[in-house]
């Protein structure tokens, strides 16, 4: 390895995976695992004519850091834009599950990506809730998880979400942070709603800076290896417990941000209104100096009144169709706007409702009320089994969620599911009508099963779509989503791929209750996914990292 140069900035944007891990890392520690000698490639991108990385564009390994192990991950932004497939997702979710098994002091996820890899898009999709589930799994165990972000694709989609799933983030400013890309909501909502190509806003959006000020991240440093390294030994001893009092805590911030900044249109608006007297100066401060202006600017915010919140309903007609099927006893569930939240009577007892319907778009109000919902949940009934109902079209694509910080809020999300499990609360989600993209991730995918409505409609994105992000003919993949699941939207693809345990037919009673009836056990989605056919290899690749068995 290069001997340092003291006072030498190495570029951590421009520097390959292998060597970012090796500049953070103590010198000569880190030991990879399943690495290019293995020669595990992707099963998928073959059919595309596309090129395989015999490391899938992401590098896994154990080192030290400070003299203390650590586990560490990764990915390479040059390989498919750090996207995440098959193979890459299975190697990320068996590194956490190897963290549960050998409690190291900590793991680094060292985060290059634009999310799904949409030439695999559905098994993307499925392993990026894996590797949500490993790392707030891998937190509720006491093992701290730190996303270090600074590569030149960012961190965004359902890995911006994962990444708020960590206990800490160090951004460097060029380290973009978000969900939904300028490039994806263009292509949705139009110029008018974000043109992608104003760089200038693009930055003030999803920049390092911002993310810091708005409290997405935690540390913002240089675009420097160094600097990397000295923000992960501090973030890794900061670690943020996955609590009732710290999520009431975060519940309360968040919801503060939106009574406070949820009417600005860009964020020197937000930056102004924290105490940043000049946003202009300000962000052309160095990293060492901003953080003097975000300390100073971060101080607690006084009492605001809460939201208000749409009038409660009842729920629409084919809603409380299905709520009369799954609780013959009785229910009291309402409606306020698309969230669903209330409870029902089933042969064990009373059970939690909270969910979605009408396909609704999750944006940030959204997931905070869900949140609030299972937290609700958490602290009035103890024990109590959770049902989730999903019907989403996916994320609210809009500028304004992106500058509130959406991703965010959906790991608030995910994270107070997380708290329920681990507090005794059996969670089950059942997939009513839609489950698409981050909506789905963050609401049913994390829950100890998921099953569906015969007739459900699963996946990331349509066809047309994904040929025009990707630049696949829309023929082509129209044509091989008829011989893989991996691509085809749909029940039938996900329930193949592990997703989906199983379709319940009427009457839903009686499968609410054998859901109900079976004590939650680990993740095997992979397992599934290997039985029936969809995935081949996820299985295999993250129980060879994860180095015994395959983790929850």
């Amino acid at each position: 390895m290069t001997a340092r140069v003291p006072g030498l900035a190495r570029s951590f944007r421009e520097a390959p995976a292998r060597r970012r891990l090796a500049g953070v890392l103590d010198p000569g520690t880190f030991v990879e695992l399943l690495g290019p000698a293995d020669r595990i490639t992707s099963p998928h991108l073959a059919a595309l004519d596309l090129p395989v990385a015999f490391d899938d564009g992401v590098v896994v390994g154990s080192g030290r850091l400070g003299a203390r192990a650590v586990l560490v991950a990764a990915q390479e932004g040059a390989f498919m834009g750090g996207g995440v497939g098959e193979v890459h997702g299975a190697k990320l979710a068996g590194l956490l599950a190897r963290a549960r098994r050998e409690r190291p002091a900590a793991v680094l996820l060292l985060l290059d990506t634009g999310g799904v890899r949409l030439q695999e898009a559905n098994a993307g999709l499925v392993a990026v809730s894996e590797v949500m589930r490993g790392v707030l799994a891998a937190r509720s165990e006491g093992i701290p998880v730190v996303a270090l972000v600074g590569g030149g694709w960012g961190c965004f989609g359902g890995m911006g979400i994962v990444a708020r799933c960590c206990d800490r983030i160090a951004v460097s400013e060029e380290g973009r942070v978000g969900l939904s890309g300028p490039d994806v909501i263009e292509e949705t909502r139009g110029v008018e709603e974000l043109d992608a190509e104003d760089r200038a806003l693009v930055w003030r959006l999803y920049g390092g800076k911002h993310r810091v000020l708005l409290g997405e991240a935690d540390l913002l440093v240089e675009d420097d290896v160094d600097a990397f390294r000295a923000a992960a030994l501090e973030l890794a001893a900061r670690p943020r417990p996955i609590t009732l009092e710290a999520l009431d805590a975060e519940h309360a911030a968040l919801a503060r941000r939106l009574a406070e900044h949820g009417a600005a249109s860009d964020s020197p608006e937000i930056w102004r209104a924290l105490g940043v007297a000049d946003p202009a100066a300000a962000s052309l401060l160095g990293a060492e100096a901003f953080r003097r202006v975000a300390g100073a600017a971060r101080a607690p915010a006084g009492a605001r009144a809460p939201l208000r919140a749409a009038p409660a309903e009842a729920p629409p007609p084919e809603v409380r169709a299905v709520l009369d099927d799954l609780f013959p006893r009785g229910h009291s569930v309402s409606r306020e706007g698309g969230i669903l939240a209330g409870g029902g009577t089933a042969a064990a007892g009373e059970v939690a409702v909270v969910g979605t319907c009408g396909g609704l778009e999750v944006g940030a109000e959204d997931a905070l009320a869900l949140a609030g919902a299972i937290l609700a949940v958490v602290r009035a009934a103890p024990r109590r089994p959770i049902l989730l109902l999903v019907d989403t079209r996916g994320q609210r694509m809009s500028r304004r969620d992106e500058l509130l910080g959406l991703n965010g809020f959906l790991g608030h999300l995910a994270s107070s599911i997380e708290l329920a499990r681990r507090r005794g609360h059996r969670t089950v989600a059942l997939v009513t009508g839609e489950a698409v993209s981050a909506g789905a991730l963050a609401l049913g995918f994390v829950a100890d099963e998921v099953h569906a409505l015969a007739g459900a409609r699963l996946g990331v994105m349509s066809l047309p779509a994904m040929a025009r992000v990707t630049k696949i003919p829309v023929e082509r993949l129209e044509a091989l989503s008829a011989t893989t699941p991996v691509l085809a939207p749909g029940l039938e693809s996900f329930v193949s791929l592990g997703a989906v345990e199983s379709v319940w037919p009427p009457p839903l009673s009686a499968a609410l209750e054998g859901a109900l009836a079976r004590p939650a056990g680990p993740d095997l989605r992979a397992e599934r996914g290997r039985e029936r056919g969809g995935r081949t290899l996820a299985a295999a690749v993250a129980r060879a990292v994860a180095g015994g068995g395959h983790g929850a």
